[in-house]
């Protein structure tokens, strides 16, 4: 049986980390994030010990750990440990976790594990957004308040390079953002997928239309704003709270045309903000293509003159999809940055494609999987332009999917 202790915790931090650290380092800088003078980074031993379940932390450790501020070791993460991680198997690190978390019979579904923001093992299973930081550190902090890290080896031992690879396939299921919303970690699960009723709550912002209340979606037992979508005429809805659907039943003509006007203005506000967000990404789009520092590549790298379509080069499903969501809102977008920088000699388009192309051609060598391959190419363009906008660097590598300097057709 999978169990979350120290030591497996440890483990897929290190089958993670990057290659220039060290597991004594990985490891004496974590807990030095909860006891500042316990330092054990150039203790082999020890270190190993603990990695491998055989022994439990130190008093030192388990003794400040009740009076740490999660907080505060959520802030050290981000400073000290991400940085020492792969930055392609993050999303591989949640994963992983999820699953020993959800495979351990111990911990019970209302069990909190993440202490930073008091997440349950029910929320972490059913969430798929994190902020990294604060899921590290909550539940590093955990495995230190709760668990016994002595007798651990046979759980340690599941966690080997295959079992954390094994999670490739669903790397794109994670996403790691930088703030959680305005509900609660265990309520945020609770927001409608229903797209129509998506569209009208991100229209009012999230709150009822009619009285400004926070909605959430209906869950037996808790005390939330369900949401309502109310029909005002034949083409026309309206979500509210549970309160101003009741009164809407009653509602004279007006009133109903009030918030009729209302919702008229609100649509207005969404393609605004449509527009504003549109033009940011843009933005950001033409700063990395600025900044981008070009390599060296051989001439004989040549590029294909007949674009193939994303759709006969990708064969993972939700690559594919991500890819072509890029495409279709914005390959124009960066289509004309490229060309305009080059009008202006700031940037040689066809160097910088032939560099991608290379870059792509180097990669493919490992036999590594299509997500690797592109993730791997993001991160590159990321690193070279000063880590700014990764998601204008993912926009800018789906525009050479396309244009077939990244993946070959795939044979019939």
């Amino acid at each position: 049986m999978k169990k979350l202790c120290f030591g497996t915790f440890a483990t897929i931090l290190k089958r993670c980390k990057a290659k220039r650290i060290s597991q004594k380092r990985l490891c004496g800088t974590m807990l030095l994030s909860i006891a500042p003078t316990y330092d054990i980074s150039g203790e082999d031993g020890t270190v190993s010990d603990l990695i491998l379940g055989k022994k439990n932390l130190s008093p030192i450790v388990t003794d400040t750990a009740p009076g740490a501020d999660p907080h505060a070791i959520s802030d050290y993460f981000k400073q000290n440990i991400l940085q020492m991680l792969d930055s392609n198997k993050r999303n591989l690190i949640v994963l992983a976790l999820k699953d020993i978390i959800a495979s351990d019979d111990s911990i019970k579904p209302d069990t909190v594990v993440e202490l930073v923001n008091s997440m349950t093992k029910e929320d972490i299973i059913k969430r798929n957004a994190f902020v990294l930081e604060d899921f590290l550190a909550g539940i590093l902090l955990y495995t230190v308040l709760n668990v016994e890290n002595r007798n651990c080896e046979s759980s340690v031992r599941e966690i080997t390079n295959e079992y954390i690879q094994s999670f490739e396939d669903k790397r794109l299921d994670i996403s790691l953002i930088n703030t959680y919303s305005n509900l609660t970690p265990k309520t945020a699960y609770e927001i409608a997928i229903d797209a129509h009723s998506l569209v009208l709550l991100a229209e009012t912002g999230g709150k009822c239309q009619k009285c400004g209340r926070v909605l959430g979606i209906k869950k037996e037992g808790n005390d939330i704003n369900y949401a309502k979508v109310v029909r005002l005429s034949e083409t026309d809805e309206v979500v509210l709270c549970v309160d101003c659907e009741r009164e809407m039943q009653s509602a004279s003509e007006e009133e109903k045309l009030a918030l009729l006007s209302d919702k008229r203005d609100l649509e207005n506000l969404m393609m605004a903000r449509d527009a504003t967000s549109r033009y940011v990404i843009e933005k950001q789009i033409e700063q990395v293509l600025r900044e981008v520092d070009l390599m060296d590549v051989t001439d004989d790298t040549q590029l294909k003159i007949e674009p193939v379509k994303v759709e006969n080069k990708i064969t993972e499903k939700r690559l594919k999809d991500r890819v072509l969501g890029d495409v279709r809102q914005l390959y124009e977008g960066v289509n004309d940055s490229l060309y305009r920088l080059a009008g202006e000699n700031s940037l040689n388009v066809d160097k910088f494609a032939r560099n991608v192309r290379r870059m792509y051609e180097d990669a493919s060598e490992s036999h590594i999987s299509q997500s690797e391959i592109y993730y791997l190419l993001v991160e590159t363009l990321f690193e070279k332009t000063g880590r700014k906008y990764r998601g204008a660097c993912e926009i800018i590598i789906s525009y050479f999917v396309q244009r077939c300097e990244v993946f070959d057709e795939i044979t019939k």
